[in-house]
């Protein structure tokens, strides 16, 4: 569902920019420091309801008290929505209605975020590659979202009757049914991944490295047995031990964990490829396709990592807005020169 237009006012160094972008490559240049992070930053405001950094109150421009964000579709479940901040309070809308929960913006706006905090997911912590996953799934499975979040319901339930001394077990049929069904529901995801995932790491700068992945279902056994045999260290530590929640995709490469195998930069291309995979399986579904915001594209990649990375996106035919400090020569699409917060055309 591409952009057409973007509007922001008083976020972080932009205090007024209006952006027209095509539905293919989008092109966000300029040194360090002018707004193209903060372009960025919008959509994903409109897309998730919240910035991918910490701290909300920053996210306000300096002498400003509230910001304001605005995006027309092309097409889609809607034609424009909308953000305001100020202080603590969120204002979100949809085609001018409000809308009470950022879930609902999920399918208005879907969005795939590359930057600087999950750009290195494949080595991160094991609950930031489950959101990468989650991420796939909720797309390409449209019951994925509403069992996951009932799991998430049942899982603070029982949690909070841990922590007030209370039998836990009453929750354990829920989370049973939910979580074999989440885990179920995953490894259906990751079967539909490998084709894709492997013939776009073949065409790709490192393809001699054999690397694949795996998922741990987050207990030992099955999941009714973990429980049990659990049930005293839940109680000790008022948190439930066994259950999807605790699942980890495991990246690796000739049979080894991948961190312990691949160079900083190889590894961001693993994540590259499997989160190529993810987009060529929602299309493949006829699910509707992610919006790509690409933070600081150069970074740790050399010419031919780019080239390969340009070319699997054109592929999917999908709307990307990319930041660097310059295009490759090889860029094709619309290209926004950035200065002071502001597009260059605009400085006299």
């Amino acid at each position: 569902m591409p952009v057409a237009e973007l509007q922001i006012q008083n976020l972080r160094s932009i205090a007024q920019l209006r952006l027209r972008p095509e539905p293919g490559w989008n092109w966000l240049i300029g040194a360090n420091g002018v707004g193209k992070s903060t372009v960025l930053e919008a959509l994903h405001l409109l897309a998730l309801g919240q910035s991918w950094r910490h701290g909300q109150r920053q996210l306000i421009r300096d002498g400003s008290e509230e910001y304001l964000l605005g995006a027309r579709l092309y097409q889609g479940n809607a034609d424009y929505i909308g953000m305001r901040r100020r202080g603590m309070y969120r204002e979100l809308s949809c085609d001018g209605e409000r809308v009470q929960s950022a879930w609902e913006l999920l399918d208005a706006l879907p969005l795939q975020a590359w930057h600087e905090g999950n750009a290195h997911f494949v080595s991160a912590s094991a609950e930031e590659r489950r959101r990468i996953l989650d991420w796939g799934l909720y797309y390409a499975d449209r019951l994925y979202g509403k069992t996951l979040r009932e799991y998430r319901h049942v899982l603070r339930q029982r949690n909070a009757a841990l922590r007030q001394g209370l039998a836990p077990q009453a929750w354990n049929p829920a989370l049973l049914r939910l979580g074999m069904r989440i885990q179920e529901q995953r490894q259906a995801h990751l079967q539909a991944l490998q084709d894709h995932f492997q013939r776009i790491w073949a065409a790709g700068p490192q393809a001699e490295q054999q690397v694949d992945f795996v998922l741990h279902p987050g207990w030992s056994g099955d999941l009714a047995t973990a429980l049990e045999k659990d049930l005293s260290l839940d109680r000790q530590f008022a948190y439930t031990h066994s259950g999807p929640h605790r699942a980890r995709l495991q990246f690796r490469s000739a049979g080894h964990p991948a961190a312990e195998q691949l160079s900083r930069g190889q590894l961001r291309l693993l994540g590259i490829a499997f989160r190529l995979a993810q987009i060529a399986v929602q299309r493949a579904a006829g699910a509707a396709l992610p919006v790509i915001l690409i933070d600081d594209f150069a970074v740790e990649l050399d010419a031919n990592a780019r080239q390969w990375w340009m070319q699997e996106l054109d592929t999917l035919h999908t709307q990307v807005f990319a930041a660097s400090t310059e295009a490759p020569s090889s860029a094709s699409g619309t290209i926004f020169r950035l200065h002071a917060g502001r597009l260059i055309e605009d400085i006299q």
